[in-house]
């Protein structure tokens, strides 16, 4: 109208406030389907795009598919990613279908963003206090990538990060289950809280383990859930009585012994 332009979006599913995100610029854009059908478009700020060490757009593509068959059907329209010249936004964040990248870009980045759109974007959070429920399990998909891809397993993976952090270490300080305002974001939150879904791995074994996963992300999607319902989830599809797990690896503090 005149010297303006109106664009209209319009996202088809429920989305929590904080990942609506609008980019304004020149990006180059890529648009497609991954091998299994998804619509994807991925947008690179090209004064990024020489320098990208890996390709975003293959990966996005393959992870998105891979998690599908892990984390039950992708619960958006589109996959995709926004890369943005933003260094001063030392984070990526996993917004809805397209996750922002900026200083932060890996293979590792992507399948982590993309895990939240099961983890965090579909099954949100009842609470902030329960915000390992997206980051751990978001960290745990790293994991799951690693052993995928025939680089470590997420045993190894697990192992690595309790042996490197001494029993005094404050990382053993957080309760992953309430850490706070001030530490929501703490490393043990990520990495306690992926420590808590290999330990339940192991205990309930793999066949009851990914069944509970795409269990949970269609139980709950498109809404809120806490760490009481996924445990309540986790028994019932188990079988087996898992509160000692529980509290050890999420409501208490101290570095758990093996």
């Amino acid at each position: 109208k005149g010297d303006s332009t109106v664009a209209h979006w319009r996202e088809s599913r429920p989305m929590a406030t904080y990942l609506a995100t609008a980019t304004i610029g020149k990006f180059d854009v890529k648009t497609g389907t991954t091998p299994a059908g998804t619509p994807i478009y991925v947008a690179i700020d090209p004064v990024l795009a020489a320098g990208n060490s890996v390709d975003v757009y293959a990966v996005t593509a393959e992870a998105t598919d891979y998690w599908s068959q892990v984390f039950g059907p992708y619960p958006f329209e589109e996959t995709g990613a926004i890369v943005d010249d933003m260094p001063q936004a030392g984070f990526s964040l996993e917004v809805q279908s397209k996750p922002a990248y900026s200083a932060v870009r890996s293979e590792s980045t992507i399948v982590h963003e993309l895990a939240h759109q099961w983890f965090g974007d579909s099954v949100s959070v009842e609470r902030w206090k329960d915000i390992w429920l997206n980051e751990g399990f978001a960290t745990y998909a790293q994991w799951l990538w690693s052993e995928h891809k025939g680089v470590r397993s997420a045993h190894d993976s697990f192992l690595a990060g309790y042996n490197a952090r001494p029993a005094e270490s404050a990382f053993w300080g957080t309760v992953v289950a309430d850490p706070q305002r001030d530490t929501m974001f703490a490393s043990a939150v990520y990495q306690r809280g992926a420590m808590t879904l290999q330990m339940l791995r192991e205990r309930i074994g793999d066949t009851a383990f990914f069944k509970l996963l795409p269990a949970w992300t269609k139980l709950h999607k498109y809404g809120n859930a806490d760490t009481a319902d996924f445990i309540h989830l986790a028994e019932r599809i188990s079988g087996r009585q898992l509160d000692d797990l529980f509290q050890t690896w999420l409501f208490t503090t101290g570095k758990p012994t093996l």
